[in-house]
């Protein structure tokens, strides 16, 4: 039985490493760390602290150098390639900055791409309550490029969602839309999280949004450099990171 609050990811001495001798690059280096079912985590900090490489690296799509990821009790590198490909279709939904939409397929389609792949079928009743909350339900026959970029940005979450993933990892979500559609997202995901207990992780480096998180995880040279959840997060928001 899932249990919110319940460890759902854990990270062990987790490293990535670039080049060797005086050329060693340590993006991320020696991160323990733990996520609870449930909550909405940011990990912020300036550019090249580590953010992307650790959440890829979460999210089984960046083989660490050293280090265990555990997901829902899975040792995700211990795992072959076509195991843990499967696994985290099933079990994770990214949220890319550039969207990552198929340019060729409608909305509808792009939604159910992922579903296709990984042989299941969409839920009927959770895709329209799904799309009618992102304001999607009346463009789904619609193309990308027909879409603003907060649309785009709504229908790359809708896509993670459909899956109904125990994890969603986004990356720089309000990165490429404009500061009124960065709101709107972040009170999506949200009221997201609250509805239907959607752990998220989110990383940036704009303070603001780790507005929507019960947690904020600070990256430095690859290291948490501050760790903080709850009341004592509301010191940490609106930051510049």
């Amino acid at each position: 039985m899932k249990t919110a609050g319940e460890v759902i990811i854990r990270a062990e001495k987790l490293s990535k490493y670039y080049g060797d001798g005086e050329a060693l690059v340590k993006s991320v280096d020696q991160v323990d760390l733990s996520l609870r079912r449930g909550e909405i985590t940011a990990i912020v900090g300036k550019s090249g602290s580590g953010k992307t490489t650790l959440l890829h690296m979460l999210g089984g799509l960046e083989l660490p150098t050293a280090g265990r990821v555990i997901l829902e009790g899975h040792s995700l590198y211990e795992m072959k390639d076509s195991a843990r490909t499967r696994f985290r279709r099933a079990r994770v939904g990214f949220i890319f900055q550039k969207f990552q939409l198929i340019p060729d397929m409608t909305v509808r389609q792009n939604l159910h791409f992922p579903l296709h792949v990984a042989g299941r079928e969409p839920d009927p009743d959770y895709e329209r309550e799904l799309t009618a909350m992102l304001d999607l339900d009346d463009r789904l026959g619609f193309y990308p490029h027909q879409l603003s970029g907060g649309g785009q940005q709504r229908a790359a979450i809708a896509r993670a969602l459909l899956m109904k993933p125990d994890l969603i990892l986004a990356d720089e979500p309000t990165g490429n839309i404009d500061e009124a559609a960065g709101q709107e997202l972040l009170q999506f995901i949200g009221r997201l999280n609250r509805q239907y207990g959607q752990t998220f992780v989110i990383v940036t480096h704009d303070g603001t949004v780790a507005s929507t998180a019960h947690r904020i995880i600070r990256l430095k040279d690859g290291r948490i450099h501050s760790d903080t959840a709850d009341g004592a997060a509301g010191e940490e928001r609106g930051r510049e990171v």
